[in-house]
């Protein structure tokens, strides 16, 4: 069930020139007006999704305001229309944001960026051929005892990417397969990493697989937010805000 500190959790989108125009406009008053520790703690948890690379992949304005460090000025956020419902003062936000673990602050404590770390969730499997229905991979994964699966896919050269929820369950998933065998064949397997800042290029609008910039797109209709895995949140209007 979603809290009142939940609910503020959404993200922006790209902000259209229009609506650049408009920063001096007063945002809409949140229906729940936060205080004290809840206050602080809707801050953190809206900074770090606008700063998730789920947010990132598709908000062109805030990636297009990034330095080569990927650091963003803290006034840019307080700018932000969700984050104006919360506070105006950049200060109350770089005091949320101390104690994230998903965001580093500058040493002056003017701009803030992702942490960046290396997704560590995804188990590569080996010699299971690539033309394996997946539901029988998706059998054998839970058969081993894995725990939940996340996504899984198949790659070229016989090998199947299969995700968890976090670092600790892809350990302990590769201890589990690491001994198996399929169609009386050993299973190689190994812990894929990533960075979750890949492709994701500062001071630049992101761009399709095709090569074409996001920017003129809307994500108003963009589909669900999902947020700490138990409930989902409407997609913010296009615009920062």
């Amino acid at each position: 069930m979603a809290t009142s500190t939940d609910a503020h959790v959404q993200g922006e989108g790209e902000k259209k020139p229009e609506q650049q125009r408009e920063g001096a406009a007063k945002p809409d008053e949140p229906a729940v007006k936060l205080q004290g520790a809840e206050l602080t703690e809707a801050i953190r948890k809206q900074v770090e999704y606008y700063f998730s690379r789920e947010n990132l992949v598709q908000d062109a304005y805030l990636v297009s305001k990034m330095d080569k460090e990927h650091f963003v000025e803290v006034a840019v956020i307080a700018e932000f229309k969700l984050m104006k419902q919360l506070t105006t003062d950049a200060q109350v936000i770089v005091d949320a944001v101390r104690g994230s673990t998903k965001i580093t602050l500058d040493d002056a404590s003017k701009k803030l960026r992702p942490t960046v770390v290396n997704a560590r969730t995804t188990l590569i499997v080996r010699n299971i051929p690539t033309a394996t229905p997946e539901a029988d991979v998706r059998k054998f994964v839970k058969e081993a005892g894995c725990g939940t699966v996340v996504s899984i896919r198949a790659d070229v050269g016989d090998n199947w990417f299969v995700t968890f929820e976090t670092e600790d369950a892809t350990k302990r998933a590769l201890e589990a397969v690491k001994p198996l065998k399929w169609e009386g064949k050993a299973v190689g397997c190994a812990i894929k990493s990533e960075s979750l800042l890949k492709g994701i290029t500062p001071g630049s609008p992101n761009k399709h697989n095709n090569g074409a910039y996001l920017g003129g797109v809307s994500y108003t209709n963009g589909g669900a937010v999902a947020y700490g895995g138990a409930y989902a949140y409407p997609q913010g209007e296009a615009g920062q805000g």
